[in-house]
């Protein structure tokens, strides 16, 4: 989708002051200790007891601050997540309009894996355009896996370590620190039993007290690809697709591999961060991948965590081009361009 219409005015993040480090979890026996070096990740923001929607409320309360927006200008509130937010049955974004917006919006749950800022921010676009006096759209994002039923070091997602946190941010039709050039979206269906396959759709697994186990459904999915002698073709589709989606981001935001400043992904496992970057033709030390080796893989977080700490630590410079990419279970796939128009003074004021 080109974009041109739209800005990114604020961003809000929740970190929790805890971070349990690589170190500390192979001493518990969360985490084997011949795979801290192989995985490359050195620690995880642990949230303890604070609630995701609370977390979710106050990086929005940050994003509407830093974006100069109040709440009764705003025409959506998207609530994107990976985890169990509270009580089932219920939705997190009605405590967000309890406490912060208020009644008067479209205010809806986005369930997109850690792609769902991506999906939430491409919603808002059409959201906005869709009425002229439509001004602006809030997302947020919001995890808390330190829950009985996860294995936040080791449940087999792109071999990573799981962390605790909430983003938001804020989209204008007016001004902002950063334009949005384009928003693009890809996916490869065939691959979704690659992250169900050995379970039963029904019933779900949290129901009846299953830990979350991406790893023995990984494997269960490499046996049946193997003896349908498929899986080189696959790999070949998967990774066409994540080119083709950078591509077309980077088109239609009329740059190239070259204009970008900086690239933003999920935080995964070295490895797999090196492979997928490998892919998209970038180097490791381009990325935020360092950054998000010491607070783990936020869910749909990461990446307006990673702006957010460019941005806060003087990485960033007017005109400068950012990339933001990600690939989440479906398998789905999202890249998208913003163009730095000004070091926001909420972030120089973190730097001073």
């Amino acid at each position: 989708m080109r974009v041109r219409d739209l800005y990114l005015s604020g961003i809000g993040v929740y970190l929790p002051e805890e971070i349990q480090s690589a170190g500390s979890a192979v001493a518990k026996g969360l985490l084997p200790a011949n795979e801290v070096e192989a995985r490359g990740v050195k620690g995880a923001m642990v949230a303890g007891e604070m609630s995701p929607p609370e977390m979710a409320l106050s990086a929005a309360r940050d994003a509407l601050k830093n974006g100069g927006v109040s709440p009764d200008e705003l025409a959506a509130l998207l609530y994107t997540s990976v985890w169990h937010q509270g009580p089932e049955g219920w939705g997190p974004q009605y405590y967000l309009q309890h406490f912060l917006v208020g009644d008067d919006l479209l205010a809806v749950e986005v369930k997109h894996g850690c792609n769902g800022t991506f999906s939430g921010i491409e919603l808002a676009v059409g959201i906005l355009r869709a009425e002229p006096d439509r001004r602006a759209a809030l997302v947020t994002a919001s995890d808390n896996f330190g829950t009985p039923l996860f294995q936040r070091w080791d449940a087999g997602a792109q071999n990573g370590v799981m962390g605790d946190g909430a983003s938001a941010v804020v989209l204008t039709k007016d001004s902002g620190f950063a334009q949005l050039l384009s928003i693009c979206t890809a996916s490869y269906s065939n691959l979704e039993i690659a992250d169900r396959a050995g379970e039963p759709l029904f019933p779900p697994g949290i129901t009846e007290g299953r830990v979350l186990d991406y790893k023995t459904r990984h494997a269960a999915f490499g046996k049946q690809i193997v003896n349908a002698d498929i899986g080189a073709e696959m790999l070949v589709a998967h990774e066409q697709r994540s080119k083709d989606c950078l591509n077309k981001a980077l088109a239609e935001a009329d740059v190239t591999a070259a204009d970008i400043k900086r690239v933003i992904i999920h935080n995964v496992a070295k490895g797999d961060a090196e492979a997928y970057l490998g892919v998209l033709g970038f180097p490791l030390e381009q990325s935020t991948w360092e950054f998000g080796s010491t607070i783990g893989h936020v869910g749909a977080s990461d990446h307006m965590i990673s702006l957010h700490h460019l941005l806060t630590t003087g990485q960033l410079s007017p005109g400068d081009h950012v990339l933001l990419a990600g690939m989440s279970p479906g398998v789905t796939y999202k890249a998208a361009v913003v163009r730095i128009a000004d070091v926001p003074s909420w972030s120089r004021s973190l730097t001073d």
